[in-house]
């Protein structure tokens, strides 16, 4: 089994209206796995894979431990947890007790030292900066593909002019844009083996 290219988009304040836009015009056969992070309050449900599931006909799912990439699909970071990824499986961890929540570098670390190729880190409307050093570690170390929000474009634009002032931002675009591009992108997707364990796992759907 290949791992599929991996597509990790941040956002906070503003996001949701930035995540929608971008699935909304993403065609559903990108052979992309998209990987979503958000700032969500501790202790509080999230509802947006039902939210975003009606944004796009991939499947939407909250990411669980040891869950597998694949193609196709979209995952969404669950409250008051961290996530990694490792052999093309996302990994969660226990949100740190900390004031400021980075979550979203937290994966681009994480992203930058896998052996998955062709990486794109994203960052949507947000408040912070939470994103922009994940976006350069993961170009410098990793030779990642990364955008920000076309500042004018997002809710919240701290989180985007960030991302561009840290001088490694690849494609500055609306979320419509954005996706456009991935579709583009898409005809060259880069995949690498997994390890021989990844074979005999099954994609995951939202009702499993």
């Amino acid at each position: 089994m290949n791992i599929p290219r991996v597509v990790a988009i941040g956002a906070s304040a503003g996001g949701l209206a930035a995540f929608q836009g971008l699935l909304e015009n993403l065609p559903a056969d990108t052979g992309m796995a998209f990987v979503l992070l958000s700032h969500i309050l501790r202790d509080s449900k999230s509802l947006l894979p039902e939210i975003l599931a009606r944004a796009t006909k991939m499947p939407v799912l909250q990411v669980t431990e040891d869950t597998p990439l694949c193609p196709n699909h979209v995952y969404v970071l669950p409250p008051d947890k961290f996530m990694e990824i490792r052999h093309g499986s996302l990994h969660l961890i226990a949100r740190p007790n900390k004031p400021v929540n980075n979550a979203i570098d937290h994966f681009l670390f994480s992203l930058a030292k896998d052996p998955i190729q062709g990486s794109v880190g994203i960052i949507l409307s947000g408040e912070g900066a939470d994103g922009a050093e994940g976006i350069q570690v993961l170009k410098a170390q990793a030779g990642g593909v990364t955008m920000a929000q076309l500042p004018e474009s997002a809710k919240s634009q701290s989180m985007p002019i960030n991302a561009i002032e840290i001088d490694h931002v690849d494609y500055i675009l609306s979320p419509q844009d954005i996706a456009r591009k991935l579709a583009s992108m898409s005809r060259s997707s880069t995949t690498v083996k997994t390890p021989l364990k990844v074979l005999w796992m099954k994609c995951p759907t939202p009702d499993s």
